[in-house]
């Protein structure tokens, strides 16, 4: 038999644990299912300093583990499990299928945010866990006095290559373009470091070595001209996808497979609820996804107030 909530929040990061926190209040019973680590990606940001409220910023991880201990603190049941695998709909509850059983609700907020999109490249794919990384935050220390290259050029590459430069001898930036997305603020840091290099108009086209990383081919993307440089390590932030297959047709998606919502952030099924990343929005920051959380937890609690 199922277990019944009245409301299930499908993620744990900011907009997932804020959605938890007002839906308690509002004396809902709710469960959080995570998939991973409770906290989503600003677990992997070093350093969070447009947060309102802390003027001096504050460790990603920090951060999100005061989100969680407030979130128990109002009595919200968090598990951590493999992730769901289907969401139905009845005329009367949701079914939401993982791989230990299944959970009914009445309503849902999916806050699942993003995950790393691939390049595909030849090399990039064997040596997962030998060199090649997606969490600076995650895998840098294992790069100490290293010499590793940072594929991307918005914020996120930006900020990771800043933690990568605090442990290895020298960060290469690989950016196709010739100048840097990243806020100004983190270009500046970059161009006071002394062992950070941008290499611009480069993309990575080969990732070579025995047992781990030990070089990586680049071509230029003005002369076609392919150059091989030794390094120890390599980190992709190009780009992030939501992984939203398990709610099928529940949801209209745009063509990167955003989900759609109304400003409300209802979607085409009456009680469910899209907060965070996961969903199309013009910005993805800590800041935006607890407001999400905040919208949809208000919005469902009205759907329940309404249906029962």
């Amino acid at each position: 038999m199922a277990e019944h909530y009245e409301a299930v929040v499908i993620g744990g990061g900011p907009a997932g644990l804020t959605a938890g926190i007002y839906l308690m209040r509002a004396g809902i019973n709710t469960i959080l299912l995570e998939k991973g680590i409770v906290g989503g990606s600003p677990l992997m940001t070093e350093h969070v300093e447009n947060y309102p409220g802390f003027p001096d910023g504050i460790a990603g991880k920090d951060l999100m583990a005061r989100m969680a201990e407030q979130a128990k603190r109002f009595g919200l049941v968090i598990r951590e499990f493999t992730g769901v695998e289907k969401i139905g709909r009845s005329e009367e509850q949701f079914e939401i299928e993982h791989g230990e059983g299944v959970f009914a609700a009445n309503g849902v907020v999916v806050a699942v945010g993003t995950e790393s999109a691939k390049l595909g490249i030849p090399g990039e794919t064997e040596f997962a866990g030998r060199g090649v990384s997606y969490c600076a935050t995650c895998d840098g220390m294992f790069f100490r006095n290293a010499k590793v290259a940072v594929v991307g050029g918005g914020d996120a590459a930006i900020q990771e290559a800043l933690t990568l430069a605090n442990l290895a001898s020298q960060v290469y930036i690989v950016h196709r373009r010739g100048e840097l997305r990243a806020q100004k603020i983190l270009q500046d840091r970059v161009f006071e470091r002394g062992n950070m290099t941008v290499l611009w108009s480069r993309v990575p086209w080969e990732i070579k070595g025995k047992d781990q990383v030990e070089s990586m081919v680049l071509k230029d993307t003005v002369t076609g001209e392919m150059t091989e440089m030794a390094v120890d390590g390599v980190f992709f932030y190009v780009g992030s996808h939501p992984s939203t297959a398990f709610l099928g047709n529940l949801v209209d998606r745009d063509e990167a497979g955003f989900i759609l919502t109304e400003e409300d952030l209802t979607t085409r099924t009456p009680g469910l609820f899209v907060a965070g990343d996961a969903r199309k929005k013009l910005l993805r920051q800590v800041t935006t996804a607890v407001g999400d959380g905040a919208l949809a937890a208000v919005g469902l609690e009205r759907y329940l107030l309404q249906t029962r």
